[in-house]
């Protein structure tokens, strides 16, 4: 009898990540609970990276290099073994924020160099940029073409909401397709319907408008506080359902479970709220589907 008991409780760790679906989990640069915007430390990056792990996440989205996030990040997710999804943060529109792009990718390539080719899934330049398709494109191709001609072989793209792609097929062209897709803000969606969202609306939407590629959904969540939006609700007992749900739809597509912790420097209710780890149960979520 103490054997079978023995048996079982080492599977369970297997029987965890059996069941976690998500691509990976988006994390802020700045560390959840705090009113002011405050950078995580190489021991909270540790931390975060170990949580995933142990939850069966294969990679982590970062949206920045601020705070020195990237080579952090990067630190933590190779002691652990995990993949890193990496964003440029754009400041403004692409003329803007050009200077800041210019010197992220630099910062990048120390990176690729430090870390290896195998650490990045990927580079995004920009997240839901204020600006045209053809302005944001123009600048993903002038990164990839200096990445390419340094050495760096990361697939590059840009992150943009899954309605603007659909709207500008511009969007297009870069190495992977990269879309935010927030069930919560389809009025016409509750949070048992998240993960049918994605598959439904969402991934038919992009297909029609870029033909087949690989996508990564690199935001998609529910929050659990704030105004509920028609039939969409905001409470933790419709995040779990929600992130059960998308995490089912994870296993037709590349989602990123957003996010990590609560942002509660963001304004409103609503934007704070996405935080998974420390206030839903995973032991409800990452269930067989």
């Amino acid at each position: 009898m103490k054997l079978v008991f023995a048996v079982a409780a080492a599977l369970l760790p297997a029987l965890a990540l059996a069941a976690n679906h998500f691509k990976g989990l988006t994390a802020a640069n700045a560390v959840g609970g705090k009113n002011a915007y405050t950078c995580r430390t190489q021991a909270q990056w540790n931390t975060l990276v170990h949580d995933a792990k142990n939850a069966g996440f294969s990679s982590i989205r970062i949206e920045g290099f601020d705070c020195n996030a990237l080579d952090l990040a990067s630190s933590a997710a190779a002691s652990v073994g995990l993949q890193v999804m990496a964003g440029i943060y754009v400041n403004g529109n692409i003329a803007q924020g050009t200077a800041g792009i210019n010197n992220d990718v630099q910062t990048f390539i120390t990176a690729y160099k430090k870390y290896g080719a195998g650490r990045y899934i990927g580079l995004t330049v920009g997240n839901e940029v204020n600006d045209s398709a053809a302005n944001i494109m123009k600048k993903v191709y002038d990164v990839r073409g200096y990445l390419r001609s340094v050495g760096v072989s990361t697939p590059v793209s840009t992150a943009h909401t899954w309605v603007f792609v659909r709207d500008h097929p511009e969007m297009c062209g870069a190495d992977f397709g990269a879309a935010n897709a927030h069930a919560f803000f389809d009025p016409n969606t509750a949070s048992s319907g998240a993960g049918n969202f994605l598959l439904s609306v969402v991934r038919p939407a992009l297909d029609r408008a870029c033909g087949k590629k690989v996508w990564y959904i690199t935001e998609s969540g529910w929050p659990s506080r704030g105004n509920k939006v028609n039939q969409a609700q905001p409470s933790i007992a419709d995040e779990t359902t929600a992130l059960t749900q998308l995490n089912c739809a994870a296993k037709s597509m590349y989602v990123y479970a957003f996010e990590y912790d609560d942002q509660t420097w963001k304004g409103g209710a609503v934007e704070q709220s996405f935080g998974i780890f420390g206030k839903i149960n995973l032991n409800n979520v990452l269930k067989a589907c």
